[in-house]
């Protein structure tokens, strides 16, 4: 799995998630120093099982669409 990149924009605002979820339910402050190091663990820890995840429902769809495929394809009569 390649390097997951975040565009700058959603991974400030995830940062800055962080830092008012901290605070609202711990009452625990975190510069945007902290935010961002405990936002990298996070991708760093997550992205690969939220990854695989994804991997595994795309490959069930398209098992589910190749079976439904092949049920169509008998059904096709042969014209004489």
């Amino acid at each position: 799995m390649k390097k997951l990149t975040i565009p700058p924009e959603e991974y400030q605002k995830l940062s800055e998630f962080i830092i008012d979820w901290f605070d609202d339910n711990h009452e625990l402050t975190l510069g945007q120093f902290e935010s961002a190091f405990f936002l990298d663990e996070l991708i760093k820890r997550m992205a690969p099982v939220l990854y695989n995840q994804g991997l595994d429902d795309a490959i069930k769809v398209t098992q589910h669409n190749m079976l439904t495929l092949e049920e169509l394809l008998d059904l096709e009569k042969v014209i004489p």
